[in-house]
């Protein structure tokens, strides 16, 4: 890697910090080369390294881009990246063919033009809120189908494709699961946005392990456009002021709502969430009102069992690689300054690099859908920056292969490692047999 910018940034992590051979081991006191991370980039996909050329290989994309836009920083940055050090599949370059899908119309019309684009190989998904069913309905037996990062029922249940992350089928029910065995509260507030994806968690992947744990538990959807008041309503109308935990299951924006909120409350719940929380946009905002440290206090993440944020960056999960990459080739949302590289970014370019390992291991010469679908439906992982075995078809969720989680927790300016594939103490969410 010619990283000037990355491997000062990766200086900074490991400043004052011997060189020594990379280590996989959380907290260990190595510092990865470029060499180091472009080696292990490659021995990943199976690549040769160097500039890719010829005719480019098509790639669908489909992402709801209004609510998830880092996962397209995420696919961009790893793009660049296979195409300009990692020589590309099979020496050939890689071309994204993009859909936004902004409306449940554009599931069914996205799925249909990638369907009947010969030119494309494979699709991927980002994150997808509308029309996720009719999507995948014109994909299934058309094109093979890479999911990203599932919220919906649709993105569980298909039979057009897989998905190698735990999605909110793992992370929310690990959230659930760490609540009712860890915690253990009387109480439990959440507030969940008003959508199908939203709707899903709440009520079918979250609610039945709290209900059985036999915690008290109230539930109240606020709309994806709420302000700071709506969602300190809602909060109330959840009992959020007694409650022993919170928790908010809703989008990054209404994540930093939720912090305004419990302000103007004045309550300090316990905050147990997801990944969306931990995104750049809220650091800013906290640094706008003036308040120490990069996310709120003592709140807990849940997450796919790896860390943005906790340095040294865990080497042989693919973290410190995709960490280096992303500085180097990501672009910030057009009209941004700092890049969001959090959230579903990390995921979006494990996804690409898995996909590019499939096409080296079958040879770009014999790309079809059935030599891609068997590479998805076969993989066994593992599976770059998702913690444990990969594990596909399993009822009732038979499209989500990724069942272990982890939970971090931001204390004191920094985040520690609670359950998570740091120190090796995942939460698995194993399906039980249907």
């Amino acid at each position: 890697m010619a990283r000037s910018k990355t491997f000062a940034l990766l200086a900074v992590a490991f400043a004052g910090v011997a060189p020594a051979v990379a280590s996989g081991v959380a907290g260990a006191t190595t510092v990865p080369s470029d060499e180091d991370l472009d080696t292990w980039a490659l021995d990943y996909i199976g690549g040769t390294a160097g500039e890719a050329s010829g005719d480019p290989i098509k790639i669908g994309y489909a992402n709801s881009e209004d609510y998830f836009p880092e996962g397209t920083i995420g696919i961009e940055a790893a793009i660049e990246y296979v195409n300009t050090e990692l020589g590309g599949a099979g020496g050939r370059p890689l071309e994204m063919v993009s859909c936004n899908v902004a409306t449940a119309e554009d599931g069914a019309s996205c799925g249909a033009e990638f369907a009947n684009d010969d030119s494309i190989a494979i699709v991927l998904t980002g994150t997808i809120l509308f029309g996720n069913g009719d999507f995948y309905a014109a994909l299934d037996g058309n094109k093979p189908l890479l999911i990203g990062n599932g919220l919906t029922v649709d993105d569980f249940v298909t039979p057009a494709g897989q998905s190698y992350t735990a999605g909110s089928v793992g992370v929310v029910a690990g959230l659930a699961k760490f609540i009712a065995e860890d915690l253990q509260p009387a109480k439990v507030a959440v507030i969940f946005a008003d959508n199908a994806a939203g709707q899903a968690a709440a009520n079918v992947l979250f609610k039945p392990t709290i209900d059985e744990a036999g915690i008290e538990i109230a539930m109240v959807p606020v709309a994806d456009t709420a302000t700071a008041p709506d969602v300190a309503s809602a909060m109330q109308a959840a009992g959020a002021d007694t409650a022993d935990i919170l928790v908010p299951l809703v989008t990054l924006q209404n994540c930093i709502n939720t912090y305004d909120a419990i302000q103007s409350l004045g309550i300090d719940p316990t905050v147990v969430t997801s990944g969306l929380c931990f995104g750049t946009p809220m650091t800013t905002h906290l640094q706008d009102l003036g308040v120490e440290g990069d996310f709120p206090d003592g709140w807990y993440n849940g997450g796919y069992g790896f860390s943005y944020f906790i340095e040294p960056h865990d080497f042989n999960s693919g973290m410190a690689t995709y960490i280096a990459a992303v500085n180097e080739y990501g672009e910030p949302v057009e009209g941004q300054t700092v890049l969001e590289y959090t959230g579903f970014a990390g995921p979006m370019f494990g996804n690409l690099l898995t996909a590019v390992k499939f096409m080296n291991e079958i040879g770009v010469d014999n790309l079809s859908y059935e030599t891609l679908n068997d590479a998805i439906r076969s993989f066994e992982g593992p599976m770059i920056m998702q913690v444990g075995p990969i594990a596909c078809g399993l009822a009732p969720f038979v499209a989500s292969c990724g069942h272990q989680m982890g939970i971090q927790q931001y204390v004191d300016g920094g985040f520690v490692s609670v359950r998570d594939g740091l120190n090796d103490d995942p939460i698995d969410v194993t399906p039980p047999p249907a």
